[in-house]
């Protein structure tokens, strides 16, 4: 397994594990977004013999790094692939010097959040009706120790 940056080009990768994953999708431009701003946006892929079986977005703040997206191919799961991004994520703080990462998460999403507090994330807040009406959002950070 290998994680690496993206790039455009997996970009219908990205979106095809997106589909697979989520009841509402990103649209393509969100992901070009976030891949295409180099100096501010961010993404990591999970590559697999060539295949992108997951990826991470994300955006650069001036202290802090804020996931904005992570999945996994449903035939890729368990695999420890999100931990990976994830840790690939903290090592892009790590080199900036980042503080901290934010997210938000789905309450109702217990393997992620499983995984967020499994790896030193903290839930430090709500946002209510973040997914839609009756879909709240748990806020996570974790702090960064740099070195």
């Amino acid at each position: 397994m290998l994680i690496r940056r993206a790039h455009d080009e997996d970009i219908d990768q990205l979106m095809a594990i997106e589909e697979l994953c989520y009841d509402h999708p990103w649209p393509r431009e969100a992901f070009e977004e976030e891949i295409a701003q180099g100096d501010v946006g961010m993404g990591f892929v999970a590559e697999d013999e060539g295949l992108v079986v997951g990826f991470l977005t994300g955006m650069m703040g001036v202290d802090e790094f804020l996931l904005h997206n992570v999945a996994v191919h449903p035939d890729f799961r368990d695999r420890g692939i999100g931990r990976k991004l994830i840790e690939a994520a903290e090592e892009l703080c790590l080199e900036n010097e980042f503080q901290r990462i934010l997210l938000e998460v789905r309450e109702d999403n217990e393997i992620a959040r499983h995984l967020y507090l499994s790896m030193g994330f903290e839930a430090v807040g709500t946002r209510k009706d973040y997914y839609g009406p009756g879909q709240n959002a748990y806020l996570y950070t974790k702090r960064i120790e740099l070195e």
